[in-house]
């Protein structure tokens, strides 16, 4: 439950802008405070191998700057930085620009999937929506990728396609044509996005349409006289029309339209066109809430017991039959060698060392001999609701390294694993190879700066051998590390 007037920011890295929301909580009741835009358009600055264009990162730094003094009021867990579709393509390149990011507002940037995208725009949407529960497709345009999902209090199946305004501009009406001659750019553009529809034309059936942010919003303003009601076929077949007959977006002269969304207003309307004829849709109501209202709901239910990350780790360990007994042991084991050895660790580093022990044997439902491989895999690879891309990678490394020799990471932006955490995790899933109860009294973890120590009584050692010889091995393995293991008996 949250507590009086608890404030949250949210700030979207979209590819077409960037969005900053900053809202409280009134009797359980979201109520915005503070919106702004920059229009940056990120995607026009991304070129065929994925690195983004200086002039383009600079504008985006220039605009991130007037965001900062709203965020910089809030704590830490109340602000959160996502990047969408040009970010997710740009990430592998772009550890210096999300650094700069990261030092002006303070907060790292969480790089999310599609999918997710997806989950959260349908949080923020149902959180404005209306009367009974009842069975929706909730539709978002960005620009570079274009969110559907579908269903009544939870999602039940959520999509996100490579199309967006800006990415289509750029494919589709580079040089600002939309027909010439026999070319009509606005028809390659809408059938290519319905060659993209086409396994999803059962999405919206049976369902109330709902559309959210700003293509969807700047047509509704255009068929409805200035006004943000519900999209009708009829009103969007003329102006798709009309839009296709103009031979330069220059040329468009449509009341109401933004002249910021101009450059990529066609390539807008050709996708949403596509998706109300592929989709068969015949009206389309519009929300005024979307991604940056289902973030800060997220942030919410993350400090007031609702975290969906929890229940997104619970729902793959009764998937994938984890043996949660093993899970607790290992998991209660190496939290208690956590707390020998950092007493003051992060509160979130000991959640992630929780979660990476649930899904250590995920792999085990598929095989024995590669399980850590492939359980690294799944979690890494998997729509895991709730998460960052860093997060998975995280929680996939400590997976993947639970025993054996220790595979260097490839450290980036977002992505530099604890060997506090690891070595915890391998400790305890040494001192349960047997899957039994096991006492730690007779062991000790610390830090003397230049290397671990573990402390373990003679008696302890006798008593369990074969974990004596595994502990011997676990030494030899961290020999490679920057900070070797050392093993005493006492």
């Amino acid at each position: 439950m949250q507590a009086p007037n608890e404030r949250y920011a949210a700030l979207d890295l979209g590819s077409n802008s960037f969005h900053l929301l900053l809202a409280e909580f009134r009797d359980q009741r979201m109520v915005r405070l503070h919106t702004d835009r920059a229009m940056v358009r990120l995607a026009e600055g991304l070129d065929i191998n994925h690195h983004l264009d200086p002039a383009v990162t600079e504008r985006a730094l220039t605009a991130l700057q007037r965001f900062q003094p709203v965020m910089d009021k809030l704590p830490l867990d109340h602000v959160r930085v996502v990047g969408t579709n040009t970010l997710r393509m740009a990430a592998a390149n772009a550890d210096g620009f999300l650094e700069e990011v990261e030092s002006i507002l303070g907060v790292p940037v969480e790089i999310i999937s599609g999918i997710e995208e997806a989950r959260l725009i349908f949080t923020g949407v149902l959180a404005a929506a209306n009367g009974p529960p009842r069975l929706r497709c909730i539709i978002d345009i960005g620009g570079g990728s274009t969110e559907l999902v579908r269903g009544g209090d939870t999602p039940q199946q959520l999509e996100s396609l490579d199309i967006g305004c800006v990415s289509y501009s750029k494919r589709f009406f580079a040089d600002g044509l939309i027909s010439r001659n026999t070319v009509n750019h606005f028809q390659r553009a809408r059938r290519a996005a319905r060659a993209e529809l086409q396994e999803l034309q059962h999405i919206a059936e049976g369902a109330e349409v709902t559309g959210c942010s700003g293509t969807i919003k700047a047509v509704a303003r255009i068929c409805n006289d200035g006004e943000v009601k519900a999209i009708k076929r009829g009103d969007i077949d003329q102006l798709a029309h009309r839009v296709s007959s103009a031979k330069h977006i220059a040329d468009l002269d449509l009341p109401y339209l933004d002249e910021e969304r101009r450059p990529v207003f066609a390539a807008g309307l050709a996708i949403l066109h596509a998706i109300f004829c592929e989709l068969d849709i015949m009206r389309m109501e519009v929300s005024p809430y979307a991604i940056r209202e289902g973030i800060v709901h997220d942030l919410a239910g993350r400090l007031h017991g609702g975290d969906r990350r929890a229940d997104t780790i619970a729902a793959m360990v009764e998937r994938w039959q984890v043996d949660t007994n093993q899970a607790k042991r290992v998991s209660s084991t190496s939290l208690k060698l956590l707390q020998q050895l950092r007493p003051q660790y992060p509160p979130e580093g000991k959640v992630r060392l929780h979660w990476a022990i649930q899904l250590h044997e995920t792999g085990l439902a598929l095989t024995h001999s590669s399980f850590r491989k492939l359980g690294a895999y799944m979690v890494k690879h998997a729509d895991m609701a709730g998460f960052a891309k860093s997060e998975q990678e995280h929680l996939a490394y400590l997976v993947h390294n639970q025993r054996g020799r220790i595979k260097p990471p490839r450290e980036h932006y977002g992505f530099h694993p604890s060997p506090d955490l690891l070595l915890c995790l391998r400790l305890g899933c040494i001192i349960h190879r047997d899957r039994t109860e096991r006492s730690l009294d007779g062991l000790k973890l610390y830090d003397q700066g230049d290397a671990y120590h573990l402390e373990a009584d003679q008696q302890w050692l006798e008593d369990s051998p074969a974990i004596a010889e595994l502990l011997e091995q676990e030494e030899q393995h961290w020999r490679s590390q920057n900070r070797p293991l050392k093993i005493t008996a006492v």
